[in-house]
């Protein structure tokens, strides 16, 4: 007994390195719940917590955090408090837990503030940088974060997580299909070499393959992921399923697909201790291979297992593409009615992050130009300190100020515009698309006629109800355009229905997720997007807007503002501006 304690003592000053080679530590870890519930000793918990963090073991990290934080709430130890929320709030983000994960990131922020500990700030700003990357999706801020907790480690010289840092930096330009992450990769791997530390390693190599896969330097990729792969079967690292993807995905396009085929059933294989993002996008590239061989059904059963646990887990990193593939999935097996289904959710979803981006550029614009305005008011001051000195100096500057600002304003009505014109691009697409898929449907139900069923009884709404009348009312808004009436009311769209307005807010509530008054104004402003992107249509917004059903033109504007992102008549402007511009192409 008292070996094993000492064994435990060395382990507490040496936790990733005893850890990562022994190969039981399941066994390991229930000898430290036992010391713990003798012990209870913080440094203890501490180390616990951030190895299991490290190695991604996340339901472990919550368990040793939360003792830790119960320790210095119970001891008034504000170190205790801070480390337990910054390894608790990462671990929750990791499981899905967005709201009480950001909450205590936030505590552990400001308790590092107080403390002035640069290495727990350092962990905290790689927690947000995380959530922003998982939960908000949001590149932008995720990157500001990892580089702000990188300054944070380089002031305290924590080297372990400023290599950790740079390899997340790497992670997020290759979510954006940005290669100029490989100098923050490699740098994490070099070091991970120098401080012999095998995760460290491992992340860096893991990270390295995929930006040498959008390089589409296959061997090199492969080069790497070997090594990841040795190091994590002897280091019995967590997230196998990210690994064995990559190696799938490696090998479908090199065209080995009877080898790419088998790291995918490996990945799989590792669902439960993989992360909601590793195994959506395992899910994506898995039913690309299995739809070129035809085997759509498999495909799709899989896109929609992605799909439920996006929804289960709060996680819209591979959301959109997880429908995007479906709906290309069903077309393929002439499916067109689901496929149309699933391209409209991916259409919203896909507006959704567009106009996120949007804003999330136009902010960056304005901080930039803020920025620049702050230091041209600052060297304003001193020209007019020097006026008296030189009054031709002082109408330069004046003029390079005026240069500046001018150039910033420029800079920034180009970059709103391309956003608009990149969201009429979109729309007009996005029309044609579903065009298409409604005369595949059409011809698939020629010569049949949908008729309204009988009235429902007064009884509870079953599964088969629900769906029929979900059909029932779609046909009337899609092809009876119930929508342009402006005294549509719930009771009345029931009546026609042949329900009640319980089940019809229920189905609406059910299927689209919305109230009954954006329901119906999402049809109308779905009418007034077709209408306006076709350029030769003339018809006034006001007439437009009465033909559609609203009863004001102010609301119209409204509604369409809050949908698309730009008023209807800068919609209509643009279009115009879009056919000019392909016009002049010709």
């Amino acid at each position: 007994m008292k070996y094993c304690f000492a064994l435990i003592l060395v382990a507490i000053f040496f936790p990733p390195f005893l850890f990562s080679q022994n190969k039981n530590r399941d066994i390991i870890n229930e000898q430290y719940a036992k010391v713990l519930m003798n012990k209870n000793d913080g440094n203890i918990l501490k180390d616990l917590g951030q190895h299991s963090l490290n190695i991604s073991d996340f339901n472990h990290a919550i368990l040793y955090s939360k003792k830790l934080l119960e320790l210095g709430r119970k001891t008034e130890n504000e170190n205790y408090q801070m480390y337990g929320s910054v390894y608790l709030g990462q671990a929750l983000m990791m499981k899905g837990y967005k709201q009480s994960a950001k909450i205590y990131l936030e505590r552990s922020k400001k308790l590092a503030l107080k403390l002035k500990n640069d290495s727990v700030l350092s962990s905290v700003y790689n927690g947000l940088g995380l959530y922003a990357l998982n939960i908000e999706n949001d590149y932008y801020s995720s990157i500001s974060y990892y580089m702000k907790g990188i300054e944070s480690a380089k002031r305290s010289k924590y080297r372990r997580l400023y290599s950790i840092l740079l390899c997340n930096m790497g992670e997020v330009y290759y979510l954006k299909k940005d290669t100029t992450g490989l100098k923050y990769t490699l740098e994490c791997y070099d070091l991970g070499h120098k401080q012999n530390d095998p995760f460290i390693i491992y992340a860096g190599a893991v990270n390295t393959s995929q930006i040498y896969f959008l390089m589409k330097k296959y061997n090199e990729t492969l080069k790497y992921l070997r090594e990841a792969e040795f190091l994590m079967d002897k280091n019995e690292f967590y997230d196998q399923t990210n690994v064995y993807t990559l190696f799938g995905r490696t090998l479908f396009y090199m065209g080995d697909e009877q080898q790419a085929e088998a790291y995918f059933d490996k990945a799989i294989k590792y669902a439960k201790l993989a992360n909601t993002s590793s195994l959506s996008n395992c899910y994506i590239n898995y039913a690309d291979l299995l739809m070129k061989n035809k085997r759509y059904r498999e495909a799709a059963d899989l896109l929609n297992s992605g799909i439920v646990l996006c929804h289960k887990k709060n996680n819209k990193m591979f959301l959109y593409e997880l429908y995007e593939s479906l709906s290309k999935c069903y077309e393929l097996e002439n499916n067109y009615k689901e496929s149309l289904k699933c391209y409209k959710i991916y259409h919203q979803e896909s507006n959704k992050r567009f106009n996120a981006e949007k804003e999330r550029s136009l902010n960056e614009i304005r901080v930039k130009y803020d920025t620049e305005r702050q230091e041209n008011e600052i060297k304003q001051n001193k020209l007019e300190l020097l006026q008296k000195e030189n009054n031709i100096r002082f109408l330069v500057y004046i003029l390079l100020l005026v240069v500046i600002i001018l150039g910033g304003l420029y800079y920034l009505y180009y970059r709103k515009n391309k956003l608009y014109l990149n969201i009429v691009r979109q729309n007009q697409d996005a029309i044609k698309r579903e065009k298409n898929l409604y005369q595949q449907i059409k011809q698939l139900q020629d010569g049949e006629k949908n008729e309204l069923s009988e009235k429902y009884s007064v009884s509870s709404l079953t599964d088969e109800k629900s769906s029929t009348l979900y059909e029932q009312l779609e046909m009337l808004m899609r092809e009876k355009q119930v929508y342009k009436d402006n005294f549509i009311t719930k009771e009345k769209l029931a009546d026609m229905l042949g329900t009640n307005r319980t089940y019809l807010s229920q189905i609406i509530n059910e299927k689209f997720g919305s109230s009954f008054t954006y329901y119906i104004n999402s049809y109308r402003v779905d009418e007034a997007v077709h209408i306006l992107s076709d350029p030769n249509n003339n018809i006034p917004l006001k007439a437009l807007s009465a033909q559609l059903g609203f009863n004001s033109i102010s609301t119209f504007y409204k509604v369409f503002q809050s949908s698309i992102g730009m008023p209807p008549s800068l919609y209509r402007s643009k279009v115009i501006e879009l056919q000019k511009n392909s016009e002049i192409d010709k």
